[in-house]
């Protein structure tokens, strides 16, 4: 087989090659054959996080038929393969893996990445959509020196804009060695994925024999249709439809809608009893979301800063209305979503400047909320330069909230500067931060309120050899200290801690963290967490780890232990244990001493690569520990959860069949049936 070697060094020394086009697409059955003879090859020479060459080659053929990009990778590998993943989905990134970086539009537009294990799962992301799930090809086998990938990836799939120079970047990641081959590398370079730093693949549609790019990609119907079957006491049977639409403007542009939208998404079981001072955030799972939150909050730097929109706040509505794109530099998004008597909007205008010079950006936002006698509007500024070079960064953020309730505007205030170093295996940040004691988004998420002060922040990672019995050692630093507008102490902390990663996938970590935090008593009482980790393969998708904090905590000590190991059980089934203790301690006169349990187990049945069989069960014990945000509450719990589902997706087709609700603190008894057709455009693109 020949292959044509087309990569050249363009002047600021990233990497060029012209994807040559073949007659028909090359064969996707995880060979190289000869029906590649015609596709251009690049060698992934160069481990970024090792900052050296590669110890082993990694050979990528690429080339362009009518409708797709084609590409295979012929990986050689010594070490033992670490592949467990077989469904679809984002256990990939964890896991040996090679991936495809796309930037149609250049350093501005809409950015891609196309990713494959060994055993041939897939998984794919999307800057506009984080829920993006079109069906493309890929395709694994595992060879006698390691393993090879074939993918196909549908123009359809993506925003070109008609662009026929892009972006890209290819990637082999290797767990057992703790490696990353890249394609594309300069030295300084601090993150992977700086699209500054991509090289140019050039040509793409150019030929006559290729059709030409579409400037806008396909309109999305996303029409479902839901049955509820439950007792009488959970309200009985009930069935629902509605929809989701995205429809494409122009090249970057799409307006957004929702009607009688379905929040029955089967979520992750994101029950925790972690000791943690602060009110928890969740993740958003909702579609409607899933295409825009990704416009907003957006930052060149902050430590800790509030949240102007946290969706999870926002309850269930009617309907929904947005727009959302980019333009070169710009992107911007705006949303309305209408309830039951009241009203939630949104929108963003972002401006971020990027080359392999600096990066610098100003970020625009504004979240309105209107209910009957509560009216509230939040304006951010967020702003900031990075000099990559010297590596010397400074932002300011500021915010103001103004509600009916607000009785002084010079406390509704949020602002923040800071400046620091970020290179590629060191950052030290200062900041100032005051947020006000009125500072508070009906639609955000604010830690603590009425606190001023500096904080810092300092890690420092250093990377031996791939064969060295000790890969890696990072240590972090964070303090801050902050008082309320009257000058009294609301926060101060300290923490350290010290990570060492071993040749055998073993995680040790040794922590201290002292904690003041001003609580709703108008005390000021710790919230310490020293504490030692000892892990094994943490990082993918089979982790074992054992977990201990302790330490001085509200009125008494606390001690937590949790333990947690997922391990390959029959054939394409793991199995995953859980428990967590609190023990918690109190020498304040009247207040109760307490106990509390967390345990989960759950079975994980991949059986093919587009659906998935789960079981999960839950028992929660005892009283919860004690907060800063609210009073303590030592009333005992003793809540189990059972849930069951099923889930199934095609190009245009999706399934669930769910029991229960695995957020649930007690097994809901009902039976979710649902099915989307998606017409158009697939999921998410």
């Amino acid at each position: 087989m020949v292959a044509l070697s087309a990569s050249s060094a363009s002047a600021d020394g990233l990497p060029t090659i012209s994807v040559p086009v073949l007659a028909q697409a090359p064969t996707m059955g995880g060979d190289v054959d000869t029906t590649w003879s015609g596709a251009a090859t690049i060698s992934l020479g160069y481990d970024f996080n090792y900052r050296r060459a590669a110890t082993e080659p990694t050979t990528v053929y690429i080339a362009q038929d009518r409708d797709a990009i084609d590409v295979a990778f012929v990986v050689t590998q010594r070490s033992a393969l670490t592949a467990a993943q077989v469904t679809n989905g984002p256990g990939v990134a964890s896991e040996d893996n090679v991936a495809v970086y796309l930037n149609p539009q250049g350093t501005g537009g809409f950015a891609y990445s196309f990713s494959a294990n060994p055993r041939g799962a897939r998984y794919q992301t999307s800057s506009e959509n984080t829920a993006y799930e079109p069906q493309w090809h890929a395709v694994a086998k595992v060879t006698p020196t390691g393993y090879t990938v074939t993918m196909r990836i549908p123009f359809a799939v993506m925003r070109s804009g008609g662009s026929t120079r892009w972006r890209a970047q290819f990637t082999r990641v290797t767990v057992a060695t703790g490696g990353e081959a890249v394609w594309s590398y300069v030295v300084g370079q601090r993150t992977l994925n700086d699209t500054t730093y991509f090289g140019t693949m050039t040509d793409i549609h150019g030929p006559a024999a290729v059709a030409a790019a579409p400037v806008r990609t396909k309109p999305r119907l996303g029409l479902y249709g839901l049955g509820e079957l439950t007792t009488a006491a959970q309200g009985g049977d009930t069935s629902r439809m509605g929809a989701d639409l995205s429809l494409p403007v122009s090249a970057n542009t799409s307006v957004v809608a929702t009607v009688h939208p379905d929040y029955s998404n089967v979520e992750v079981d994101q029950q925790t009893i972690s000791p943690n001072a602060f009110q928890r955030q969740f993740n958003e799972v909702r579609p409607f979301f899933t295409q825009l939150t990704q416009y907003f909050d957006g930052a060149i730097g902050c430590i800790s800063c509030p949240t102007a929109l946290y969706t999870p706040a926002i309850p269930t509505f009617r309907d929904g209305y947005a727009v959302e794109g980019t333009q070169g530099p710009l992107s911007y998004a705006g949303f309305d979503a209408i309830g039951f008597s009241r009203s939630d909007q949104a929108a963003a205008l972002n401006y971020v400047g990027r080359s392999t010079a600096s990066t610098y950006g100003a970020f625009i936002q504004q979240v309105g909320v209107d209910l009957p006698g509560f009216h509230d509007r939040v304006d951010t500024l967020f702003t900031g330069y990075h000099e990559k070079q010297s590596g010397i960064f400074a932002y300011a953020n500021g915010g103001e909230d103004r509600s009916n309730f607000t009785t002084d505007p010079a406390h509704a205030d949020y602002f923040e500067a800071g400046t620091g170093y970020a290179g590629a295996t060191t950052t030290a940040i200062v900041t100032y931060q005051s947020v006000g004691a009125q500072y508070l988004p009906a639609d955000g998420f604010v830690a603590q309120t009425d606190t001023a002060g500096l904080e810092t922040n300092y890690s420092q990672t250093w990377n031996f050899s791939p064969n060295a019995p000790v890969h890696d050692v990072a240590i972090n630093e964070f303090t801050s200290n902050f008082r309320t507008h009257t000058g009294e102490l609301a926060q101060v902390n300290a923490s350290q801690s010290a990570t060492v990663d071993f040749r055998d996938l073993i995680r040790l970590q040794l922590f201290t963290g002292s904690a003041g935090i001003l609580t709703t008593q108008n005390l000021v009482l710790p919230f310490n967490t020293n504490g030692e980790y000892l892990g094994f393969k943490v990082a993918t998708t089979t982790p074992t780890f054992v977990q201990h904090l302790a330490g001085a905590y509200y009125h008494g000590t606390l001690n937590n232990w949790t333990y947690v190991t997922t391990q390959p059980f029959m054939h394409d089934i793991t199995a995953s244990l859980e428990t967590d203790e609190n023990q918690y301690v109190t020498s304040y006169p009247g207040e109760s001493s307490g106990r509390q349990w967390l345990e989960r187990a759950s079975l994980d049945w991949q059986f093919s690569r587009n659906s998935s069989f789960d079981i999960g069960a839950r028992r929660l014990i005892g009283p919860n520990l004690p907060v800063s945000f609210a009073p303590p509450d030592f009333t005992p719990l003793d809540a189990a959860n059972i849930s069951v589902a099923y889930h199934f997706l095609s190009s245009k087709n999706e399934f669930y069949a769910v029991y229960g609700d695995p957020n649930s603190l007690s097994t809901k008894p009902a039976l979710f049936l649902k099915w989307i057709r998606y017409i158009g455009a697939e999921k998410g693109a």
